[in-house]
């Protein structure tokens, strides 16, 4: 049956979000076929939500949902209601029609229009089965060009589309001249024909959040001179048209990283406060019943988008004496929500205010007692030499872990081109790591936790060293809020067979003998001795 195209009448009504004026210039990349009869469709920005309800204007009684926890106070407030042009500024937009609502639907029409208002848009009779019209304003001409109408661009492959990691500016549009915007993105199923009425309400596809981070006044004088921070297990694929998806989404269809690690200026001059902003990609999971703000960490789903914030204490040398890492959850609440929504503005208020081991969003990195020697203990916990009276065995020595990977990015080398010594300890990796010290040069995995303990170090006075097979394992059975802040890659031990060494998959514990020869990660453990505990 012959094709009939019908003429839209697109109308960007933008009166409710921003004062600007539109114009109705129309330039559109798409040729005409057939006959054309005008159908309204209505366009219309959503301004960002919160996930408090926003009955009130900026500026009246703020909406909060607070929760205090141990070494954290968390306050979720309504983000202010702004008129932010570049949030709802449009320039352009993308009209596609596809002969049908389900993902094996193709498309049968694609055109661009310069501008932020259009009229006469083309598209063809839908023979009386709906049909999807999908808007994404904020593409350039280039994005979707290549799409063709043939038959060979489902709606599920349509979906699937998104703006790459990779991209500077990512999840926002990168434009050539260096700039950035949101992608704006909405879709409704008509029967195409003439005198159709439809609306559709434009979203942007990713999240905005701030959070407003206050040192307390006790962690000021903890010695932690040194923070940042870091937005961890990101969606590297931002959807174009990611409005209507349901948890758990992205999902496994796409990979995770982290932005970069950005620094956080607390001084007595700015009262030890800071803002931190970011965009962020949709991230949707199913929620947790009966998690409580304390153990939000420990029960958050796979791969949920969280922010970290390190505190450090350097030492003149420029390694670390001691840290805490802060893991916050992103989510609609502090318990059971851990999703990140399309068009929604998250706004935090957190202030830390102190150490608690017992809290999982305060970690130390201490997996257990993994160092020093095996000692048997009585009843009471205390020692015992005599095997009647002993109930349990375990090392003397809790061990701390580093508070981040050791060397490149890429992993190092255990040796350095050299042979393995001598077959040597499974548990004990302190004593591998000294044994090795005069040899530290040609054994770059022990050299660089060696190097950890600053200028002048010896045998005798190690604190830092490359950790045993045991003790790695250790990490992997003891560490469920430590395992999220290390890489799902192999590390290094220094445990050694005379050939191969022990390298452990932390997050899963699956161990074998490597060869020397190749890159892995490093992450270095020291002994927490009496007088030396986590402070």
């Amino acid at each position: 049956m012959k094709q009939i195209l019908y003429t839209i009448s697109l109308l960007l009504l933008l009166g409710a979000c921003t004062d600007e004026t539109y114009t109705d210039t129309l330039s559109a990349n798409g040729g005409k076929r057939g006959k054309s009869v005008p159908v309204n469709l209505s366009l219309n920005v959503q301004p960002l939500q919160s996930p408090l309800d926003a009955d009130t204007k900026a500026g009246s009684q703020t909406v909060s949902s607070t929760e205090v926890c141990k070494g954290m106070e968390i306050s979720l407030v309504k983000t202010p209601e702004t008129r932010a042009a570049d949030m709802d500024e449009v320039k352009n937009f993308w009209v596609f029609q596809f002969d049908g609502t389900e993902p094996v639907s193709t498309l049968s029409k694609a055109d661009f229009y310069s501008g932020n208002s259009v009229k006469t848009v083309t598209l063809a009779l839908s023979s009386g089965e709906k049909n999807r019209i999908i808007v994404i304003a904020n593409a350039d001409l280039e994005t979707f060009n290549s799409l063709l109408t043939d038959g060979s661009c489902s709606l599920e492959y349509f979906n699937n589309m998104g703006i790459n990691f990779s991209q500077p500016d990512f999840p926002l549009f990168s434009l050539s001249d260096g700039s950035s915007r949101p992608v704006l993105s909405g879709s409704t199923d008509i029967i195409v024909k003439e005198n159709t009425q439809a609306d559709i309400m434009l979203y942007r596809s990713t999240a905005k959040v701030t959070v407003n981070l206050k040192l307390g006044d006790k962690m000021q004088d903890k010695g932690y001179s040194v923070w940042n921070y870091q937005f961890a297990s990101i969606p590297k694929t931002s959807f174009y048209h990611a409005i209507g998806r349901t948890p758990a989404f992205p999902g496994d269809a796409v990979e995770y990283g982290k932005y970069a690690l950005g620094d956080i200026s607390f001084s007595a001059s700015s009262s030890y406060a800071a803002t931190i902003t970011a965009n962020l990609p949709v991230n949707l999971h199913h929620g947790v019943p009966f998690t409580t703000p304390e153990k939000r960490v420990t029960n958050a789903p796979f791969n949920s988008t969280y922010l970290q914030i390190m505190g450090i204490e350097p030492t003149t040398g420029g390694t670390i004496s001691k840290s805490v890492v802060y893991q916050i959850h992103l989510g609609s609440n502090f318990t059971d929500d851990y999703s990140v929504s399309p068009n929604y503005a998250y706004t935090y208020n957190i202030t830390i205010t102190g150490e608690n081991d017992d809290d999982s969003r305060v970690i130390k990195f201490i997996p257990g007692y993994f160092g020093g020697k095996l000692q048997g203990y009585d009843q009471y916990g205390d020692s015992s030499s005599a095997t009647r009276t002993t109930v349990t065995w375990r090392y003397v020595n809790r061990i701390e872990v580093y508070i981040s990977d050791v060397g490149s990015g890429n992993g190092v080398w255990l040796a350095d081109g050299k042979s393995m010594p001598s077959a040597n300890s499974l548990m004990d990796g302190k004593k591998n790591t000294t044994d090795l010290f005069d040899k530290k040069a040609d054994y770059p995995a022990i050299q660089k936790c060696i190097d950890l303990n600053g200028v002048g170090v010896t045998s005798a006075n190690l604190e830092w060293y490359t950790p045993s097979f045991g003790q790695s394992l250790g990490i992997y059975i003891s560490g469920s809020s430590t395992l999220k802040t290390l890489h799902n890659v192999t590390y290094w031990t220094s445990s050694t067979d005379a050939t191969d060494v022990w390298a452990t998959k932390i997050w899963t514990g699956r161990s074998k003998g490597e060869s020397p020869s190749g890159l892995y990660y490093l992450r270095c453990v020291k002994d927490l001795l009496p007088g030396n505990t986590a402070k």
